[in-house]
């Protein structure tokens, strides 16, 4: 009878010496042609030892150790993902994240996410097991990003902007959450890696003045585009919402709009941004523009709004916005993007002293949402009546105490 080890996971089998240890989920118990004898049994649990700290850090090969272990052929199996989880490198976990994140995330975020972490992160990192990634790498790499930087084909970058940084620390947490969850050995080197604060930018809506002579110098370009942009700001849809309009949306009777869809990046969803569906008003300079696409789009009963030079709906809202550029430096508007023409949208309606609940229904906002934001274009429309009844109150109680 062989003599039973007093050392964990090395045994004594007949003349041979068999290990156990678990890898990939599974436990496997290969012999070592050596007789079990005391020194025998200790060298062995030192190859044991080397083993295990070979699995923890996703380096183990079961054929290196063990060539003519009978099961090497199973073994061998990886999953279908072509690498097992303690074999990944960071570039694979970061495939593994995409391919799951996509089930719940929306196509423009994803590609958002895929596009920082291949120029901030894989970059940089895609090669190295996620155990040599730390918390000081990735405090050293956001500093780095901060100052501006120079990449591994010698191009200068600028500084990144805070709002920036906070934006490439999402993906980033996201993997090495999935990373952690299924490789719960390994310490999230994120963990503690704070956000900036990042103000945020108010808005910068066109004054009425302005919105005449922007939509003016359009309309020598193309009539069509000049009613696409006159829609967005007397209508204030997103960008998105807009170019996926369709006329089975068009309430042309009360003229009034169901938003219920969006295109963002070429891909179409039968959702907004908001995930809640709204119904709009259209007011006399929108529902104009809605009875001049009746007779350019409404025959194909498509898309409302569509590209003149293609005939095709738009694919995004990067061909119209060369136009919206050149309008504003030619008509000697102050630059702002496109996006700002929803907010001269609200804007408009709040100066003109519309419920702010109204307004904030019509654009989608919540009604906190509209009056921190928006709240310097509610009209001073009381004459001061309320600043006189506290000037009053404290005329009386001053009276009252003399």
């Amino acid at each position: 009878m062989g003599r039973k080890s007093t050392t964990g996971g090395v045994s004594p089998l007949n003349e041979r010496i068999q290990l156990r240890f678990n890898w990939r989920g599974k436990e496997y118990r290969p012999t070592l042609p050596l007789k079990p004898t005391s020194g025998n049994l200790k060298a062995a649990a030192r190859l044991r030892q080397q083993i295990v700290e070979e699995i923890r850090q996703g380096v183990f090969n079961l054929e290196a150790h063990f060539p003519e272990y009978r099961y090497i052929d199973k073994a061998e199996l990886v999953p279908s993902d072509g690498q097992a989880p303690q074999e990944r490198n960071f570039e694979d976990w970061c495939k593994v994240f995409f391919e799951i994140k996509g089930r719940s995330t929306e196509h423009s975020t994803l590609m958002v996410y895929k596009r920082h972490m291949d120029s901030y992160w894989i970059r940089e990192w895609g090669s190295l097991n996620p155990r040599a990634i730390t918390h000081e790498k990735i405090q050293k790499r956001i500093a780095a990003l901060a100052k501006g930087y120079t990449d591994k084909e010698g191009k200068a970058h600028k500084p990144l902007a805070r709002k920036t940084q906070n934006n490439i620390l999402i993906p980033l947490r996201g993997v090495f959450e999935l990373i952690c969850k299924t490789l719960p050995q390994i310490t999230d080197p994120v963990q503690g890696v704070e956000n900036l604060k990042a103000e945020i930018p108010p808005p910068d809506p066109f004054t009425p003045q302005e919105v005449e002579l922007i939509l003016k110098e359009l309309r020598k370009r193309s009539e069509e585009v000049a009613d696409y942009y006159e829609f967005a700001m007397f209508a204030g849809l997103r960008d998105s919402e807009q170019i996926a309009l369709l006329w089975e949306d068009v309430d042309l009777i009360n003229m009034t709009i169901r938003i219920c869809r969006a295109r963002v990046l070429g891909e179409s969803k039968t959702r907004t941004k908001t995930h809640k569906e709204r119904i709009v008003e259209l007011n006399a300079r929108a529902a104009a523009v809605m009875e001049r696409q009746r007779t350019r789009t409404q025959l194909a009963d498509k898309e409302v709004f569509m590209n003149p030079s293609t005939g095709r709906a738009w694919h995004d809202d990067q061909g119209q916005r060369v136009m919206f550029k050149a309008a504003l430096r030619i008509s000697g508007v102050r630059y702002r993007p496109p996006k700002e023409c929803r907010d001269t949208s609200v804007t408009l309606a709040l100066m003109a002293g519309c419920d702010p609940a109204w307004v904030a229904a019509q654009h989608g906002h919540s009604v906190v949402t509209m009056l921190r934001s928006y709240a310097k274009w509610l009209p001073k429309g009381d004459d001061n009546r309320n600043l006189n009844k506290i000037n009053t109150a404290m005329k009386l109680i001053s009276s009252g105490c003399s």
